[in-house]
């Protein structure tokens, strides 16, 4: 395979005597086959162009999560990520450090925040109360799949409820807390949930899914959190207005099949948060964009009662399970 030549457009990042980073863009050019890891090629950078280029890496293999950074719009790995596929048509590859985190230099970033998130849920297991008295064959599959998260941190970078609101404990973490929620070791798994349903945490996830999008180890963190909010809500804990918002999603499909939206905000955050959102009504009015009080029902209708009767004769799993390897 022969070689191309592209342009790293790498974001510098310098801290300013008045304690603000300042930013700015520079190009650097390399030659390489479409197979070359970025990692490589900021290698490469660093010992032949600028040796003051500021950049995480360890393991090479990833393993570690060091070298995760925004690459081509997204947060990726640069040890696993090929320049072939993230450069555009002109060849020009964007690298920019982690989004949603303190910048300390160029490409690296403060991981201590993102930590600090994890050691919320308390990540370790627990005595108490709600220990299994049997410990099942297929109680691992249950916790698998998420402990192959590396705390590389990409899905933090990428979340959009994130950028929005900074206090929400993100997928990670949730992830995380998914993981000793599901062990039937842990005894305290009543009260995790309890504590996972105050704001900003599970039921703040926009569920845009781009955790799962971002995430190099194939965690999915949105599936965790969705089955985190099971349950919580299989636990009895549906105050709050993530839960409230669900259960009203659920009865309304449950009885006609279509939203009642007109009365969804009610049942969601109350009288007085309605009451809050007076002014956007009044301009939604003037837009004739306020939905009908009267739903139709939905054709079919008679089709998605013999559903919900089935799902309740035989429900489904929905626990975050991964297939065992084992060795050949």
């Amino acid at each position: 395979m022969s070689a191309k030549h592209y342009t790293f457009r790498i974001q510098r990042n310098r801290k300013g005597p008045d304690g603000r980073i300042a930013s700015r863009w520079v190009d650097y050019p390399v030659s390489a086959t479409e197979t070359t890891t970025i990692l490589t090629l900021l290698e490469e950078i660093k010992g032949d162009q600028d040796g003051s280029l500021t950049f995480r890496q360890s393991c090479r293999s990833a393993i570690c999560g060091s070298c995760a950074m925004k690459i081509g719009g997204r947060t990726r790995l640069a040890c696993k990520t090929h320049v072939g596929s993230v450069a555009n048509a002109d060849g020009v590859v964007v690298v920019a450090p982690q989004a949603n985190q303190p910048v300390l230099k160029d490409l690296a970033i403060d991981i201590g925040p993102f930590f600090e998130r994890i050691h919320k849920i308390q990540p370790h297991l627990e005595d108490g109360p709600d220990t299994d008295a049997v410990l099942e064959q297929s109680a691992y599959d249950q916790v698998n799949h998420v402990t192959q998260c590396i705390m590389c941190g990409s899905c933090y970078s990428d979340c959009v409820m994130a950028e929005v609101t900074p206090e929400f404990i993100g997928p990670a973490a949730l992830a995380k807390a998914f993981r000793f929620v599901s062990d039937p070791r842990e005894g305290q798994k009543r009260r995790r949930l309890e504590q996972l349903s105050h704001p900003h945490m599970m039921w703040s996830c926009a569920r845009c899914a781009m955790c799962v999008e971002s995430c190099p180890k194939d965690v999915k963190p949105m599936e965790a959190i969705v089955k985190l909010r099971t349950r919580g809500l299989a636990k009895g804990l549906d105050a709050g207005p993530g839960p409230k918002h669900a259960l009203a999603f659920h009865q309304d499909i449950q009885q006609t099949g279509n939203l009642n939206e007109f009365t969804l905000m009610m049942r969601t955050v109350g009288i007085l948060g309605t009451l809050e959102e007076l002014g956007t009504a009044f301009h939604l009015m003037k837009k004739w964009k306020i939905p009908s009080p009267l739903p139709h029902k939905s054709a079919g209708l008679a089709e998605l009662a013999k559903i919900y009767e089935i799902l309740e004769e035989h429900p489904l799993d929905v626990e975050t399970k991964a297939k065992e390897v084992v060795p050949e």
